[in-house]
């Protein structure tokens, strides 16, 4: 079963109709002699045996559809059969005497438990089928984390207010994720703030030079007081604690546990931090703005009346979180991810890491195989973004097949870029053979934050 949508349905995704038409014709599923080992599965009798059928549905958001794939060991025949739930929020595959289920993203349109016939050619060891989502009569997609979704576009946890809110109704931890050590001194900070757009030092700069004349009175110092002005530059203040997307900006008097480099270069203009029980890196000093800039992957919050700390936060939401707020801010999709330096003077001449582009910034993924990090458990339907990616490939021609020369420089400490290539890998294993590779990229995935991770 499968719908043709119009072009329009695809405009957002910015990318040539070709491209699109390659990457969602889920008909073109041609036989193959690939194997694919056993793979874990949600087993429909509840038994604790596993299953080698795997599936993996996707919901896009835009266009308010599901692909549902299944990667077979054998052929699949005539006795090959999809039942979905009665409420259209499951189903179930079963072949040659074994069966898998996967939790679908949406609800779809069903009145009832149904059983489907797959098409009977061409026979294949992959199966697509394309599922219309439920939509009530606003024409919001029903009783899914995607409706909510859409409104919030990058839900980051531990934000300015939600701090301030919980320091002054319980007061804010913050301690090394590795090792639960405190990092900041208890009841130090009464205040956090939301730190600006990070587009705000350079447009501040830009006013500043093109202001209109002011009538300077003696006496008067016009912008000298005010937030905005170029001199007013951001620095970290005692009892205040400053917070972006991935970062804490807090002041030196104020944090606990956090060892500075016994030696420190002249020329090094970020300085590493470390965890001063575990050595593992928590940031780096920000000269600019006199302060300990603390990652926010490096510690875990939570009130102080929490009698322990939460489950940590995988590492790869806070790097999609890092990727969807250059694209909001620098409008590109491109991204060449370099290991970060701590001279800055050595940036630009060394290769990157990564060439990634992100196709798809916002879908929801469910898959009958479980997390390919155990530590950290998957709850489906899981919010992510589709990533292309190759490696240490610094030049990209922008004329081929339509794609934009448009690419942002992006820096992530060593650890970080390890990390980013290795959820890119494990999430990939996630997703049918054939969608794995497209005209010469690899395809990943990169979890994002649901709006449920959001709190304290």
């Amino acid at each position: 079963m499968s719908s043709t949508l119009p072009e329009s349905a695809f405009a957002e995704l910015h990318v040539p109709p070709d491209t699109v038409k390659a990457v969602t014709d889920v008909n073109d599923m041609t036989p193959t002699d690939t194997t694919y080992p056993p793979s874990p599965s949600t087993p429909s009798n509840g038994s604790d045996t596993h299953s080698s059928i795997a599936l993996y549905a996707e919901l896009l958001l835009h266009i308010r559809t599901i692909t549902l794939f299944a990667s077979l060991h054998t052929l699949h025949n005539r006795e090959t059969k999809a039942l979905f739930s009665a409420d259209g929020t499951s189903l179930t595959i079963s072949h040659e005497g074994e069966s898998a289920s996967v939790q679908l993203p949406a609800k779809i349109k069903r009145g009832g438990t149904a059983t489907i016939a797959l098409p009977a050619a061409p026979q294949s060891k992959e199966i697509s089928l394309r599922l219309q989502v439920e939509e009530d009569a606003g024409g919001l997609l029903r009783e899914n984390e995607a409706d909510a979704g859409e409104r919030e576009a990058n839900p980051v946890p531990w934000g300015g207010l939600a701090l301030d809110r919980c320091a002054k109704d319980f007061g804010v931890r913050v301690v090394c994720k590795s090792c639960h050590k405190p990092l900041l001194k208890e009841g130090s900070v009464k205040e956090w703030r939301d730190l600006p757009n990070e587009n705000w030092a350079e447009m501040m700069d830009f006013w500043h030079c093109h202001k209109p004349e002011e009538h300077h009175e003696n006496g008067h110092s016009h912008g000298s007081g005010k937030g905005y002005a170029a001199g007013n530059r951001l620095r970290a203040e005692r009892g205040k604690g400053f917070v972006d997307v991935v970062s804490l900006l807090l002041h030196e008097e104020n944090c606990e546990g956090v060892k500075k480099p016994q030696t420190e270069s002249k020329e090094s203009t970020k300085p590493i931090l470390l965890c001063n029980n575990c050595n593992v890196p928590l940031g780096f000093i920000d000269k600019l703005s006199e302060g300990y800039r603390l990652h926010k992957w490096a510690t875990t919050i939570f009130p102080a009346s929490a009698p322990s700390p939460p489950p940590p936060l995988h590492i790869q939401k806070w790097i999609a979180a890092r990727f969807l707020s250059l694209i909001e801010n620098q409008g590109v999709r491109k991204f060449n991810v370099h290991a970060e330096q701590e001279n800055e003077s050595q940036k630009g001449g060394e290769k990157p890491e990564l060439l990634l582009w992100i196709f798809t910034p916002d879908l929801f993924f469910s898959s009958s195989n479980p997390s390919p990090s155990p530590s950290y458990p998957r709850h489906d339907p899981t919010r992510a973004m589709k990533v292309f990616f190759r490696y240490r490939n610094p030049s990209f021609d922008g004329s081929n097949k339509g794609e934009s020369a448009s690419i942002e420089d992006v820096y992530f400490p060593k650890d970080v870029v390890a990390e980013l290539t290795r959820s890119l890998r494990k999430n990939q294993s996630l997703l049918p053979g054939k969608a794995r590779q497209f005209q010469g990229w690899e395809v990943g995935l990169l979890e994002r934050f649901g709006r449920t991770e959001v709190g304290l």
